[in-house]
């Protein structure tokens, strides 16, 4: 049984925008539901150890200093979308490459629920294929994820860096 056959509907909530205090819910910007990731389940271990290996192998290649990795669960009901947007919060730039990755077997055109990155060149339409993986720089493109016309489910992950300062600890453990 895979980890998202094991969570219950119920352990999905309704996606915010922001952070901290000033974390709302806004359904004119995003309408999913998200559940994060627990980093302690047996059954995300070879999830873990592979984000771990492209941390390293990011690290490596392109001096990022990539830190750690946080990573949710997103669904998106018919009619679900998440407007334009950067995954960076503005004044806070410790999410450097995001990553999507989509659980959906059996889409097919016409299901919606796109990723659409807004390039220098142009808009890049990405179908939630299963198994596709889509990694960019966090705080330099914006995307957006097109309506779904049928339940889409996907991990959405961010690399960051260490932005602990002082008594704050992050990211937190």
């Amino acid at each position: 049984m895979t980890y998202l056959e094991q969570v219950d509907g119920g352990e999905f909530h309704a996606a915010t925008v922001g952070r901290g205090d000033d974390q709302q819910r806004n359904r004119f910007v995003r309408r999913d539901a998200i559940h994060w990731l627990d980093e302690h389940a047996p059954a995300l271990a070879p999830w873990r150890e592979w984000t771990e290996a492209l941390r390293v192998h990011l690290n490596r290649r392109l001096f990022l200093g990539l830190f750690s990795f946080e990573s949710q669960l997103a669904h998106y009901r018919p009619g679900d979308f998440y407007r334009t947007h950067l995954d960076a919060f503005r004044g806070e730039a410790s999410r450097v490459v995001s990553l999507v990755t989509y659980l959906n077997p059996d889409w097919q055109a016409g299901d919606g629920g796109e990723l659409v990155l807004h390039t220098d060149l142009g808009a890049i339409h990405v179908p939630p294929a299963y198994r596709t993986v889509v990694l960019f720089l966090s705080e330099e493109m914006p995307h957006e994820v097109l309506p779904a016309a049928r339940d889409r489910f996907s991990v959405a992950g961010w690399f960051r860096l260490n932005g602990s300062m002082g008594e704050r600890v992050d990211p937190p453990r």
